[in-house]
């Protein structure tokens, strides 16, 4: 070697330990024996904390640590040879100084001085702190998995890209649900949206597009989970890292309950409103018809009262007898409108043939009711099941209605009453050839205290109740008339077996 080599050899000694000297790291030289070219005092003290062991100039690396650690020179050793085999290596250690645990990153390196020797570069640094940043973070990581996995609504991430970031177990399980796709991180979300639901990839395309301009949405969506409808609420909000857009948070939550509870809210409160308003009418037609054969009775008393002539007095009497039976019949529909509205569904098997008997003798006394001729069709295919006293007031009123209105010009006066019931529903005819209705009352005819005219006959509540009954029973009612040819009374009921 030149005079001009060994002075490049001094200078770059010197250079070096002014470096290792100053750095921050723990830095140790060693050549290719293993012997220590140079070491800076955080590397000695290290060592000499950790080990015992205290490293000097000119001393052999392995020598040092066989004297104290016998396992530990042989790691090193095995290390340093990887170094000088040419392949870098990274380690960690652990250990242990007055009762705390430490961790040491080490890097191992080798490179070629000018004076051909090789060198082992040993370079450590202090990690726990890092390390401790570490397990903290990844303990937050644990803990808000098993937060997200606990809760009931989904949960995605996406990128700028549309490609999952992350989710949690609702989503991925309501997704395998309802599309039969496994999603995975990584994947672009849009993509895994089956190829046939078109419509559904391009709405989702643009609310992704939305949120990543840095706009928050809210969305309604129903989809069919488990061959059950559901209906979600859907938010989505824009990720901001450096004021910039990265990526998008959507929360899906099932509302599917809540939705029903509030629709069902909605129909008792329309329910409610219709309710006060009958019984506002109810309240006042009520009493004006039940006062005014009252009133009717009031006056007849003073007229007996009043009259010398005792002839007369029948007729005072028949007249009373007439306003107190009309007075009884409205009371007598009165109970009925109030029991059919507050009394649950009894089902029990009907018998058409007894229902219809029962019916036609209770009325049998009414006036004019000899002269109506019933005709009778019943044709029973299987058990039939309903509420028997609902079905007998839909009878009573219907029957006594064909005899009320009856036209009595007509020589053959007649009600036909077609029964057909199987296992699904009954079908209810029934026709008369009576005074029949007025077209344009044939919408009315079911309201509360409807009367086509100041002469019409009844309460007003009948065909009420009637309407009243077959809803509870979750039928239907249907009419057809034609002015002094007839009317016909189609009910349809389904079948409450059990």
């Amino acid at each position: 070697m030149t005079m001009l080599e060994h002075a490049e050899v001094a200078v770059w000694q010197d250079l070096f330990t002014s470096i290792i000297e100053d750095a921050d790291s723990n830095i140790l030289l060693l050549d290719e024996d293993f012997k220590v070219i140079n070491l800076n005092a955080g590397f000695y003290w290290v060592f000499m904390e950790t080990y015992g062991i205290e490293l000097r100039k000119g001393a052999s690396l392995l020598e040092s640590m066989e004297a104290v650690n016998h396992e530990l020179t042989h790691e090193w050793k095995d290390r340093c040879m990887i170094a000088l085999s040419g392949t870098p290596i990274k380690v960690e250690d652990e250990f242990e100084i007055d009762g705390r645990i430490y961790y040491w990153e080490i890097h191992f390196k080798s490179s070629t001085r000018p004076d051909g020797v090789q060198v082992i570069s040993v370079f450590s640094r202090d990690i726990t702190v890092r390390k401790a940043y570490q397990k903290k973070i990844v303990e937050s990581e644990a803990n808000l998995r098993s937060i997200l996995n606990t809760i009931d609504d989904s949960i995605w991430l996406v990128n700028a890209d549309n490609e999952l970031i992350d989710f949690n177990k609702e989503f991925y399980k309501r997704y395998k649900s309802a599309y039969g796709v496994r999603l995975k991180k990584g994947a672009n979300i849009l993509a895994l949206i089956p190829d046939g639901l078109v419509e559904l990839r391009e709405t989702w395309r643009a609310r992704y597009e939305h949120g990543l301009k840095g706009r928050p949405g809210k969305y309604f969506d129903t989809y069919t989970i488990e061959e059950e409808l559901r209906t979600f609420e859907i938010k989505t909000y824009p990720i901001v890292e450096n004021g910039k857009v990265t990526g998008l948070t959507v929360y899906s939550r099932d509302i599917t309950n809540q939705t029903k509870a509030e629709d069902l809210l909605k129909r008792q409160n329309e329910e409610l409103i219709k309710i006060n308003a009958e019984l506002d009418r109810f309240v006042y037609s009520a009493s004006h018809d039940l006062r005014a054969p009252l009133m009717s009775v009031k006056g007849l008393l003073n007229m007996i009262k009043l009259d010398p002539d005792k002839k007369n007095q029948e007729n005072y009497l028949a007249l009373i007898e007439k306003s107190v039976t009309k007075l009884d019949s409205f009371i007598s529909d009165i109970i009925l409108y109030s029991r059919n509205s507050r009394m649950d569904i009894m089902p029990k098997e009907i018998d058409f043939h007894e229902l219809l008997q029962e019916s036609i003798d209770s009325l049998k006394y009414m006036e004019g009711a000899e002269a109506v001729r019933s005709i009778r069709k019943v044709e029973i295919k299987g058990a039939f099941y309903s509420d028997y006293s609902r079905l007998l007031i839909i009878f009573n009123n219907l029957i006594s209605n064909a005899v009320r209105y009856r036209d009595a010009w007509k020589k053959d006066q007649f009600l036909k009453i077609e029964i057909t019931a199987d296992a699904q529903k009954a079908v209810i005819a029934f026709t008369d050839n009576g005074i029949g209705i007025q077209q344009e009352y044939l919408d009315k005819i079911f309201k509360m205290f409807f009367r086509a005219n100041a002469d019409s006959k009844g309460s007003g509540l009948g065909l009420y109740i009637v309407k009243g009954a077959i809803e509870k029973l979750e039928g239907s009612i249907q009419v057809q008339s034609k002015l002094g040819e007839g009317t016909t009374f189609s009910i349809e009921i389904p079948n409450r077996k059990v």
